[in-house]
């Protein structure tokens, strides 16, 4: 599957993989449902500005490290890509 993101919230996955959350676990500390992060995290809905902040803070990180892709998960996923 392509990546459909190009602009937004693309650090959102990535940092929650390199945090160590799965989407249900982030969801459920956000208190949203999973489809809800899914559709922030493929691009197709957008958060509130309201949930910014404890996203952040949740992911350890500042809200505008969640429109930058980790330096270190693009190398993880360089990785990952050579594996399979």
């Amino acid at each position: 599957m392509p990546n459909i993101i190009k602009y937004g919230l693309v650090g959102l996955a990535p940092r929650r993989r390199l945090v160590g959350f799965t989407q249900a676990q982030l969801a459920e500390a956000m208190g949203i449902d999973r489809a809800r992060l899914a559709m922030w995290e493929l691009g197709y809905a957008w958060p509130s500005a309201a949930f910014l902040p404890k996203m952040a803070d949740l992911l350890c990180c500042t809200i505008d490290e969640l429109y930058h892709v980790p330096e270190d998960s693009v190398a993880q996923s360089t990785e990952d890509d050579h594996a399979e």
